[in-house]
């Protein structure tokens, strides 16, 4: 349940995005744009300590807040390299069909070629018609048919040096519970700036 209004809260957080950018330099509605994004936001931190609380485990609302409203930071450390152009391309991997859609819009409006898929088995299909000419896998996790970890598994045996990018709703440590795997990782909900920030750092881009 948590999984599934993660996915919701990301429609409505990046949707909301986009309707800021379009009032512009016109405050009509932004008081009422603000308030739905601080909702959402709020949200976001209860689904977190619902996921928390049946895992028994304390929850920092304070933190996880500060989380939200922090941007990445830029891939800049010493071994950052220069890696692919924004016309690298992106396997898009997510079986919510609103979530899959504004990823692949703002990845597009990036410059990213993007290839689609609504679980593991049909991306592998993809896959297997593009050898060669994808950058990245962008998956979630948890799929019908054939999850992100497996399609990944797969993918690497034709392709060991394939990036991947997972995302999920569930927390990292629930995912990776092994902290010594050191996936790239998104989590939902997560905004426009995070997605574009986690794909650069997943490709090597130095932003």
């Amino acid at each position: 349940m948590a999984h599934e209004l993660n996915n919701l809260l990301t429609v409505i957080q990046i949707n909301t995005e986009f309707l800021v950018e379009s009032v512009g330099a016109s405050p009509e509605n932004a008081e009422e744009l603000d308030e739905i994004q601080r909702a959402s936001r709020r949200a976001s931190i209860l689904a977190r300590q619902l996921l928390a609380s049946a895992r028994l485990e304390p929850f920092d609302p304070a933190i996880v807040d500060a989380s939200l409203r922090k941007q990445p930071a830029d891939n800049t450390g010493a071994g950052a390299e220069k890696g692919p152009s924004l016309s690298a391309t992106i396997l898009l991997v997510e079986d919510e069909a609103a979530v899959r859609g504004l990823a692949r819009k703002i990845l597009a409006q990036k410059g990213y070629r993007v290839l689609e898929a609504s679980d593991g088995a049909i991306a592998l299909r993809v896959a297997a018609g593009h050898v060669g000419e994808i950058d990245l896998v962008l998956t979630d996790v948890a799929m019908p048919v054939l999850g992100g970890r497996g399609l990944v598994e797969e993918l690497h045996e034709l392709s060991p040096g394939l990036r991947v990018l997972f995302m999920s709703g569930y927390p990292r440590e629930e995912v990776f519970p092994d902290k010594r795997d050191q996936a790239p990782y998104l989590q939902k909900p997560f905004t426009t700036e995070t997605l574009i920030a986690e794909v650069s750092s997943a490709l090597g881009i130095v932003r």
